[in-house]
Order: structure tokens, then C-alpha cells, then sequence
């Protein structure tokens, strides 16, 4: 049983503010497809979390600090957005299996719409966390890369202005 918080309906078991990843949260974001196997979303969040994470601004670059790294929070909205849209184009896929043939329009028609609602948001979400044209410098000296904070010590100046 939820109650009600202004127009807000809040049911048992849900969290507001939550920013975990869930199949429940997906199917939330989805509004709950007819045929959206657990399955799929446990798959498509595993990999969406890799890519995210390779993708992400991290605090050892040049130029992030801990003010403008990418929160959790942004990282895990960025991975819900992109869940939702792998998970639309699989539910596209499959309305002719899952949905009566009277009520295939009417799904496909919504499911498009809001895929294209959810690709400009999955677009948007990732832009805020990640780095820009691979203009990411690690500040630690390895091997095969030099080591410094500013520019001309990563470029390899010979007159570093430290």
C-alpha cells in the first residue's frame, strides 16, 4: 500500500532519492514494459558500467578535482539512461512476441518516442561525466609516459615553469 505525498505516489519498497541501480528502477524509468526480462537488464547494466567507468573523468587527471570529478550520482544516472535505451530497443525488437498484434501500434509508436527521449538524455548524462576528446593526462609518471601537473611538464618542455 503507498501513500500519497502531494503528487507524488510513493509505493512499499520504494526509495526516494535512490540512486542505486536495480531492475526495479529500470522497469520504474520504463513504466513498467509488458516482456522486459530481468535478465536483459542485469546484462545491459553490467556492460553499460564498464563503458561508463572507462569513459569517466577521474581525480588523477590533470585539471579534475574532487569538485568537478563526476559524482556517483551522475555516473549511476548516466548508466540508468543508457540501460533504458538498450532496453527500449530490445522491447522494439520484440513487440510482436510479447504484446497482442490489436496493441503493436500503440507500443511501438510509444516505445519510439521514448527512446528518442531517452537517447538525448543518455547523450547529455555522459557528456557531463565524461572527458573531452581524450585530453586526459594522468599526473603519475609510469613507464611509458613522463610525469607532472602542468603543461609543460606533460608536454615535455624543455623549460618546465615550475
Amino acid at each position: 500500500m503507498g501513500f500519497v505525498m502531494g503528487d507524488l505516489v510513493i509505493e512499499d519498497g520504494d526509495t526516494l532519492f535512490s540512486t542505486q541501480i536495480t531492475v526495479n528502477t529500470i522497469r520504474n524509468l520504463l513504466n513498467r514494459p509488458r516482456g522486459l526480462n530481468s535478465g536483459t537488464v542485469i546484462e545491459y547494466v553490467n556492460l553499460r558500467n564498464s563503458q561508463v567507468t572507462k569513459k569517466t573523468r577521474q581525480a588523477n587527471y590533470v585539471g579534475v578535482t574532487s569538485t568537478n570529478a563526476p559524482s556517483t550520482t551522475d555516473i549511476e544516472n548516466a548508466i540508468k539512461l543508457l540501460v533504458c535505451v538498450d532496453c527500449l530497443r530490445v522491447l522494439i525488437d520484440t513487440i510482436p512476441a510479447v504484446v497482442p498484434e490489436k496493441e503493436q501500434g500503440v507500443s511501438d509508436i510509444r516505445f519510439n518516442k521514448q527512446l528518442a527521449s531517452f537517447e538525448k538524455q543518455a547523450e547529455e548524462a555522459l557528456s557531463l561525466i565524461e572527458e573531452k576528446g581524450g585530453t586526459a593526462f594522468s599526473a603519475k609518471k609510469t613507464a611509458s609516459r613522463i610525469s607532472g601537473t602542468t603543461s609543460s611538464q606533460l608536454s615535455g618542455s624543455l623549460h618546465p615553469t615550475d
